[in-house]
């Protein structure tokens, strides 16, 4: 299994968390750190935002190459809400990298709230497909595969029908195991639905803690919190054998998914319940109380140093439970 890394496991320590703020972290990591830190624990990818280069002219692109090949790792970059004047630049630059994928973004929308989005989903939808169409030519002779991701907005039926919608060999998904359940599906089903098309997968767990309105997710190291991991590998083999699969520890800050409440449904079209059971029976089988406290570090307002140790305790409780279950091999 291809596993790597997602700079997003880092995004305090990547200066993406409190970026223009006085809690931005003082000397941020860069693409070389975060291909480091995947090297020295033999993985086999690495994932980063394009955004995160200070420089993508030719020279650095191909210096960036050769410093990946050296480290035997395959690369994913990630591009943002679909826009075709940014993948035409994003495309080329994924190109020069070699990178297996290049991840997009169907929307801005967090929590799944998806029922004030101007125009409404399914227009919103359609624009999407039309501008990944416009820049169809262009990845396909450069070889890129846009790797569309259910960033807690998109459903598993919706990411098929953009897949079909724009058509072709270069265009698929990038599955994140936990925003499944952000739109109210069971990660496994939303998997195996996807089957051939999912190209790059995110790992991630959480710790569910109930509200009144729903659940919040909070991020957690992998095997620690209330993910069947061991059913999303044995589902990962069967489904999507040779995607990437990226270590992301999500966001540092909760989100709450606001299932309970009536407003959150009009984003969505009528879902029979029983489609619903399986996810709901995945947050229901959460422990804990409303009293609990569910907050990150940085939602306490913890030190830098709190906070960075935080990100790298939970890399590192990661790869020791993967070890542990055979899906990286022991040192």
């Amino acid at each position: 299994m291809l596993i790597g890394l997602s700079a997003l496991s880092f995004s305090y320590r990547c200066g993406l968390v409190g970026r223009g703020t006085p809690r931005a972290v003082a000397r941020p990591l860069g693409v070389d750190d975060v291909i480091a830190l995947a090297a020295r624990a033999g993985l086999r990818s690495v994932e980063f935002p394009l955004a995160l280069l200070p420089d993508r002219g030719p020279a650095p692109l191909a210096a960036l190459r050769a410093r990946l090949d050296a480290a035997d790792l395959i690369p994913v970059v990630d591009s943002d809400v679909a826009d075709v004047e940014a993948l035409r630049r994003d495309i080329p630059a994924a190109a020069a990298l070699g990178a297996r994928a290049l991840r997009v973004l169907v929307s801005s929308v967090l929590e799944g709230f998806r029922a004030h989005i101007p125009g409404g989903w399914a227009a919103h939808s359609a624009e999407v497909v039309a501008r990944l169409r416009a820049v169809r030519p262009l990845a396909e002779q450069l070889g890129v595969v846009l790797a569309v991701e259910n960033h807690q907005d998109a459903t598993a039926d919706d990411l098929a029908a953009i897949c079909a919608g724009v058509g072709g060999d270069h265009v698929g998904v990038t599955f994140d195991v936990a925003n499944a359940l952000v739109v109210a599906e069971d990660p496994l089903a939303a998997l195996a639905r996807l089957g051939p098309l999912v190209r790059n997968i995110h790992l991630s767990d959480y710790t569910a803690y109930p509200t009144s309105r729903g659940w919040r997710l909070v991020r957690c190291a992998l095997g620690e919190g209330d993910m069947n991991l061991r059913a999303v590998f044995a589902a990962i083999a069967r489904h999507a054998p040779d995607a990437t699969c990226q270590i992301e520890l999500v966001s540092h800050t909760a989100r709450h998914v606001r299932l309970f409440d009536d407003e959150w449904w009009q984003g969505y079209p009528s879902r029979d319940v029983r489609d619903l059971l399986p996810a709901l029976r995945h947050l229901a089988q959460a422990v804990r109380s409303r009293d609990d406290d569910w907050r990150t570090p940085w939602e306490r307002g913890a030190p830098e140093e709190q906070i960075c140790f935080y990100e790298d305790q939970q890399y590192a409780s990661s790869l020791s439970y993967l070890r542990s279950i055979g899906v990286l091999p022991r040192l």
